[in-house]
Order: C-alpha cells, then structure tokens, then sequence
C-alpha cells in the first residue's frame, strides 16, 4: 500500500469483526446447503414435478409447456434456472436402476434411461446458491432498515440456523427462489434502487405467484418516500382541487385492497366475487388518478410546481418500476416456450389452468397444516424417508419460530409506543400519540409480516409449513431487530444474554441438523426430535 498514516509507513489493513463474523455466517450458510447437496441420489417429495419438467424444458421437449402430467401450476424461472444447472452438471449412470423422477405412465421410456438421469447435484444447485443468498440479502435488508450491523448479523445468523429455511434450499422445488428474490427486492427497495427491486419483484412473481405479495411492503415502503418528500415541499393553493381528486383516487385503491381480502377470507380463497370486489373500486380509484394528473400535466402552471413534479414523477415511477419491469420479466421467463412455438394464448390457456388448478384444490393432505399454526411450528411435512433413521422433516427451528413471535410483539409496540387509546364517555374511541421517524421502520416490518402471512387466508387451497417461509423470514427481521436492542441495552447482563439466545439457537441447530438432511442416526436420537404428537 502506498498510503501513510503521519509520514511513518503504510497503513495496515484492519479487519473489522462484524466482517469476520459475516464470511462465518455466510461459510455455515453455504456448507450447510451445499454439504451431501445430492443425498438422497433421487427425486424426493415434489421434486418429481419440478426438476422432470427442467429436463424436458432442456431438451426442448413440447411436452414440457402441457399444463396436465408436468409442472405448470407455477410460473417457469425456477425451472428454467434448474435446466440451466442440469446443463451444467449432466446425467450419470442408473447402473439399471431408477431415480424415482419419473412415475407417470407417459414417462416410462425416461424411467430407466441414462440420457433422463440428470445429477440431483445439478437441479438442487440453483436453490442452494439462492439459499445462500437470502442469507446475504437479509444481512443487507437489516442492516439497512435498522442502521445496524449488530441486527444485520444475528438476523443472518438465524435465518442459516433455521430448519424451515435449510431444507427449503437443499430440495428443487421454488420456494426458496422466491425467498430469495423477495429478500433481495426488498433490501434494493430500501436502498432506493427501483430497477433492480422491480427486477427481483418480476423474478418472485415469475417463480411463484405469491411472490407478488411482494407488492405490499413496496407499496408501503414507496408511499412513505413520497409522503416524506411531500411534507418538505411547500404547498400551493393552484393544486388544492387536483390534490382532492388525487385523494379520492388513492382511497378508493385503498378500499379496494380492503376488500380483496375481507371478501377473500369471506369466500375461503379467490374468486370472481373477490377479484371483482376489490379489482372495481382499485380500477376506479387509478382511472381518478389518472384524471387528477392528467389535469396536472396540461396545465403549465400546475405542472410548474415542485409538488406537482413530485406526483407526476410518482405516478410514473411505480407502474414502470414495479408493474411494467416486473410484467416484462414474467413473459421472458416462458422465452423456453416460445422457442417451442407457443405463443401468447398458450401462455394464457396455461395460466388459466394453473388459476383452476389453485382455486380448486381442495384435496386433504395428512401434513396440510392452518395458517395460524404456522408461528408455532406446529404441523411439520415429512419430506424423505430413507434407509435406517435418514430422514428429511420441513421443520423449522423451534426456538426461532417460538422467539420470533415475543419480538414481532416487541417490535409492534417500539411502532405503537407513543400511540394512545382512550375509550370516551360517549364510548367513542380516541387514537391520539404520534409516530416518530425512528418508529416507521419497526411498524413496516409487522405490517409486512402481516401482510405475507395473512394473504394466505385468502387460499383455500390445502397449505403447508412451508408456506409460511416469505412471512416466517421478515419474523426473522423483527427477532434480529430485538436482538440488537437487548445488545444495546446498558444492563451490564444484556449482551450475556444475547450470547445465550443465539447460542441455544445453534445447539438446537447442530442437535436437528440430521433430521433435516437425511442424515442417518441411531434410533433413540431420532425419536427424540419427536417433541409433540403433531411432529410425527
């Protein structure tokens, strides 16, 4: 180095320890997803669905964009990328064997043929690595939202330690994809970079289409920008009626909203009735926002004014940004089908059948779980079981999952803290306090936990734990987030006890690992991790 420190020589490098604990972080991450990646040497769970249509998404098989006997109840990217590894990590001999992938009757010639023998290495790589990832993106995403390195790394660190999350990373199905796409939309977000947000917006929705409950803490998060810019700039009586008709505009979208999942949870999933519900009031309300600016617009004097830049500017980011972007990544990620020659009404005749497909499934399922149960690590899925006690249970970290809900509370009330409830004599109830700056955060957090975990009300379709990964991950924000203020806590046993949490956490990580990577172990440690009826 050629830099000096008073004229006395070069300035030695110094190696911050938070940077030394994220690369231990990220190692544990990586190790733990990529260790004996290819155990079980087969298709396992729903694995016989996602990775079989990669293949023939590969080989450029027409078979692979028919709605019935493959894999499209879901968008592609997940399937795409997974070819993409296959590619990459090639087929191996069945030595007259089978690998389980291939169970219809239309499939028997791919049965037994080594040429249909992809490396399970290959199509569990790309989840892995964007497992991975959702590691890195949530150290980013905390640290940036709650200023903190210390909040940054134990969010990191838990969310590597969790059960829910390492199994969902080491098997080829998409919900890790959409983990990861979703933390990393919203770290952009919130570092102000729309592009790549609304990129990675587009990338979630392209995998699964609950990635597009993304939208919500976007939504959120966007207003408040605007809103913060707002109260800077000085009012300015020209605007007054174009303001009025741009607020009734915005609460007819909100009404609308409402109603999408009032009416929802009414009807048990979605519908007509619920699309119509919500979709008329939100078309109305956007179709008198874009009068309230249009009239903006062709007037010079309106259009003039710092607020009136700021609406437009507004009005035109977000549906580029966030509608447009997204849209165009959605329809790219079929480019695979229009390569086979389906074009634009196979796209829709396929997508009205995956809507079907999810609207109607009702069928019952021995490891379907509620969504209330979800918090409490209640109803695990059984994923693999192998030889002697090798097994793969979608579990979560019991004491992540349990810790996670006293610190969405604890971060609900730091939100609502200078917030009061008077009941008055004409039991009229009074909401009177202030929200400071430093509490919006805290407050987006629960209300985007809330938003992940109860848009699944909506479905009346059979649900699993695993569902609940996009809603359990910003849980993991809120615990990271109570971490760091214990940590700061000038009691002199407050970071004693972070210590502790944290480390407990890792036992009961290094105590269940096997249980959740098919590792197999003698028969009194297994039925141990049978805590409750529920688990088995």
């Amino acid at each position: 180095m050629t830099a000096t420190e008073n004229g006395s020589g070069p300035v030695t490098p110094q190696i911050k320890l938070s940077h030394a604990l994220l690369v231990g972080v990220i190692f544990l991450a990586t190790f733990t997803r990529l260790w004996r990646l290819g155990e079980p040497h087969q298709c396992y769970f729903d694995e016989v669905y996602f990775p079989t249509t990669g293949a023939e998404i590969l080989n450029g098989h027409d078979a692979a964009w028919d709605f019935y006997g493959h894999e499209n109840t879901h968008p592609p990217l997940s399937k795409d990328l997974m070819a993409l590894s296959m590619a990459v990590f090639g087929t191996y001999d069945l030595a007259g064997g089978e690998n389980n992938c291939w169970g219809d009757a239309e499939d028997a010639d791919k049965k037994g043929s080594n040429d249909w023998a992809y490396e399970p290495f290959g199509y569990r790589f790309p989840g892995a690595l964007l497992g991975i990832f959702s590691v890195i993106f949530m150290y980013l995403l905390a640290r940036t939202l709650f200023k903190s390195e210390v909040a940054g790394l134990a969010s990191a660190f838990l969310l590597s330690i969790d059960g829910l999350v390492l199994t969902q990373s080491r098997i080829a199905t998409p919900d890790t994809f959409v983990l990861s796409f979703v933390l990393g939309s919203m770290y952009f977000m919130a570092t102000k970079r729309w592009l790549l947000a609304g990129v990675f917006l587009g990338a979630a929705a392209s995998t699964k289409w609950n990635g597009a409950f993304l939208l919500l803490p976007i939504v959120l998060f966007f207003a408040a920008q605007v809103y913060d810019q707002w109260r800077r700039l000085e009012g300015d009586p020209r605007l007054r009626e174009a303001e009025r008709v741009l607020l009734v505009g915005l609460v007819a979208i909100v009404l609308g909203a409402m109603l999408f999942g009032i009416v929802g949870v009414a009807q048990g999933g979605l519908s007509q009735y619920v699309l119509l519900a919500g979709g008329v009031p939100a078309a109305l309300g956007a179709f008198v926002i874009v009068g309230g600016l249009t009239a903006i617009m062709t007037e010079s004097n309106l259009r003039a004014t710092a607020r009136g830049r700021l609406y437009f500017n507004a009005a035109a980011s977000f549906p580029l940004f966030f509608i447009l972007i997204p849209g165009l990544i959605y329809l790219a990620s079929y480019t695979p089908m229009y390569f086979n020659g389906g074009g634009l009404n196979h796209l829709w005749d396929i997508n009205r059948a995956a809507y079907d497909f999810h609207s109607g499934l009702r069928s019952p399922h021995p490891y379907q779980s509620e969504f209330w149960s979800w918090p409490i690590d209640l109803r695990p899925v059984y994923f693999y079981l192998g030889r002697g006690e090798a097994k793969i249970y979608n579990l979560g970290n019991p004491l992540v999952f349990w810790m996670a809900i006293p610190a969405l509370v604890y971060t609900l009330w730091q939100g609502l803290r200078w917030v009061r409830l008077r009941v008055e004599d004409n039991a009229r109830v009074r909401v009177f306090g202030r929200i400071t700056e430093e509490q919006v955060v805290p407050l987006f957090v629960v209300i985007t936990y809330l938003g992940f975990w109860l848009a699944l009300v909506t479905q009346g379709r059979a649900l699993f734990l695993y569902h609940y990964q996009q809603a359990f991950a910003i849980a993991v924000l809120a615990l990271g987030y109570t971490t760091q203020r214990i940590w700061e806590h000038p009691h002199p046993w407050s970071r004693n006890i972070v210590f502790a949490f944290l480390g407990v956490c890792f036992v009961t990580f290094i105590y269940m690992f096997p249980h959740w990577t098919a590792i197999d172990v003698p028969t009194w440690l297994d039925r141990s991790y049978f805590w409750f009826p529920d688990w088995r």
